[in-house]
């Protein structure tokens, strides 16, 4: 391995790196709103602060399921009711980040994290 090569790998890791703590740590500063659809409507919606510990109970045509709130992250907490036949959305855990949800298909709920800025998200032409 020649030195070109050393310093080549050195950039790589440093980018790589980077851009790892962006994506890790790029959204706090922004507004996060937890957003409950069911059967693709509203239901609730309340804004994620990082010290909140909460817990809000939801009707289902299964069930109740109940949403945790602990840390700046929401999860929907597993329990003996058994509202969906499989628990897909019990085990995808704990979200926190924009973008990110949970979803149960038999019960046609979402639970999705949003971010509420002010200005523009996308432009098209």
């Amino acid at each position: 391995m020649t030195k070109g090569d050393r310093w080549l790998l050195l950039l790589i890791i440093t980018i790589g790196l980077s851009l790892l703590a962006w994506r890790t740590w790029s959204f706090p500063s922004s507004q996060r709103q937890v957003r409950i659809f069911r059967d693709g409507e509203l239901i609730s919606s309340f804004y994620l602060q990082d010290k909140e510990s909460r817990t809000e109970q939801i009707k289902l045509d299964g069930g109740v399921a109940t949403l945790e709130v602990q840390g700046g992250a929401v999860r929907l907490a597993p329990n003996s009711a058994h509202y969906c036949p499989q628990r897909i959305c019990v085990q995808t855990g704990w979200i926190k980040q924009p973008g990110e949800s949970i979803i149960c298909a038999p019960n046609k709920l979402v639970v999705r994290i949003e971010t509420m800025e002010d200005g523009i998200d996308a432009l098209s032409r």
